[in-house]
Order: C-alpha cells, then sequence, then structure tokens
C-alpha cells in the first residue's frame, strides 16, 4: 500500500488555508496577541509599514496575470456596455473609488445601491450589455456568488478583484486580479488592490483615448458651471 504519512501534513496544511481565508481582523489580532514586533516607535512602525506595503504591492503586480489586466480594460472601456460595481463593508470603498474613476472617463457606470428597492430594481436590469464589477475579500459574502449567478443567467460578464485565497465567485469570472492583503495591522490592506485599481484606470484612459478626453473635459466644465469644484 502507499505510504499515507504525508496526510496529516497536508490535513494541517488544509486547516491553515481555511483559517486564513476565514480569517477576520478580531481573529488575527487574538493570533498575533497585542505585542508589535520589533521597534514599536512611530520610525520604526514606518519602516515596518514600508516593508510591507512594498513588498506586498510589488508581489501583487507580479502575479497579477497581465491577461485579466488586458480583459479588464477591454470590458471596462466599451462604452456599448453598462458598468455596475459592488463591494463589502470595507471593500466598497474600492468599488467607488474605481466607479468614480470611470464615472470620469465613461457614461454609464453605476454603484450598485444600498437600499433594497433600488438594488433589486438595478440587478432586474441586468442583462447581455452588462459587466458587474465585484469586490469579494476573506470571510467572503454568499450575496457575491448569487449576484456573479444572476449576471450569468442574464447573459452579463462578471470581474471579481479578490484576494490571494480567491473568492468563490473566482470560478465564474472572466477577469480575476488576485492582491495581497499583507498589513501592519490585523485589518487586511486595500493598498494593493489600489495599484492593481490604478493600473487598470491607466489602461483605460490609453484605450479611450480622444473620449476619455471629451468626456473629462465635458465633466469639469458642467462641475464649474454648477459650483462643484
Amino acid at each position: 500500500m502507499p505510504s499515507r504519512a504525508w496526510f496529516p501534513e497536508f490535513q494541517a496544511a488544509l486547516r491553515a488555508e481555511l483559517d486564513q481565508r476565514n480569517a477576520s481582523p478580531l481573529s488575527l489580532y487574538e493570533e498575533t496577541g497585542e505585542d508589535t514586533p520589533g521597534d514599536d516607535s512611530a520610525a520604526g512602525l514606518m519602516a515596518r509599514s514600508s516593508k510591507l506595503f512594498t513588498t506586498a504591492v510589488a508581489q501583487t503586480l507580479a502575479e497579477t496575470p497581465p491577461h485579466d489586466v488586458e480583459r479588464a480594460i477591454t470590458l471596462l472601456s466599451d462604452r456599448k456596455r453598462r458598468i455596475t460595481l459592488v463591494g463589502g463593508r470595507f471593500t466598497h470603498l474600492l468599488a467607488q473609488y474605481l466607479g468614480l474613476h470611470l464615472m470620469q472617463l465613461r457614461d454609464d457606470v453605476h454603484i450598485l445601491p444600498e437600499r433594497d428597492v433600488e438594488r433589486a430594481a438595478a440587478l432586474a436590469r441586468l442583462g447581455r450589455r452588462d459587466v458587474l464589477v465585484v469586490f469579494d475579500y476573506r470571510r467572503y459574502k454568499s450575496d457575491k456568488m448569487a449576484l456573479s449567478q444572476l449576471a450569468q443567467e442574464q447573459g452579463g460578464k462578471f470581474a471579481v478583484f479578490t484576494d490571494s485565497w480567491l473568492s468563490p465567485t473566482s470560478a465564474h469570472a472572466e477577469v480575476v486580479p488576485p492582491s495581497q492583503v499583507t498589513a501592519p495591522s490585523p485589518y487586511d490592506s486595500l493598498v494593493p488592490t489600489l495599484a492593481v485599481i490604478e493600473t487598470v484606470v491607466a489602461g483605460l484612459i490609453t484605450a479611450l483615448g480622444d473620449e476619455a478626453h471629451q468626456h473629462m473635459r465635458h465633466t469639469e466644465e458642467v462641475s464649474r458651471r454648477t459650483g462643484l469644484v
């Protein structure tokens, strides 16, 4: 019979993987304790943060498949498509960040509403020309799977920004840019994902070309006339 000596190690590795996938700020805090390793001065914290963020951003950009970035740019720059973005408890900030950039570059960009009636109406409108962009990170939300399935059933496209453990919705997505979430605190960092978003935005400006320029100019003019800037 083949040796099963590896099985306990496999089980331990699997448990560790599941623990990481389901980790919360509280569990990470309790796991590491209150003590911060090394120099706990402001200078020490800044040095530690610089190292962590630099490594996380570099690793994220190195591990992001170029075809995912290219596909994201293609989908989001297609002016025939309607874009809807949604995030989670913290990652709604990422959805809004990308959404606000898109609104300056093109039309028909929407953040999925919070109120039930408005959200249901927006989801009921999903069709073949829609692109649903979801931000889903560990302690993944079951509603994101339902959203991805709904978008697919209606013939739309689905993209998910997620962490290195990959949201369950990744199996259904056309675009899956994963990001590291390493941070100097128990909270997952959004910094590497912001780097991916800004990389995509740079690509969108190139892809949309003069139309993006004209859209930005018109938006700026309207903002000035109405006292918004």
